[in-house]
């Protein structure tokens, strides 16, 4: 009996479902910091690259 074997059903039924999800990237938190700030300054950010202010806030650092 392997260690495979051993797990409960549960534990099965989990492992499983997160199979898909196991090479998902989380959120960075700059880029989360940034779209917060917008959103207090109602940036309009259809006329900017949120990458390029990331990219300059580092720079200025």
């Amino acid at each position: 009996m392997n260690n495979k074997d051993k797990k409960s059903p549960k534990e099965k039924k989990r492992n499983a479902f997160e199979e898909g999800q196991e090479f998902v990237d989380p959120i960075p938190l700059e880029d989360l910091k940034i779209e917060m700030e917008d959103e207090k300054r109602k940036f309009k950010t259809k006329n900017d690259s949120q990458s390029e202010r990331k990219y300059k806030r580092n720079d200025d650092k």
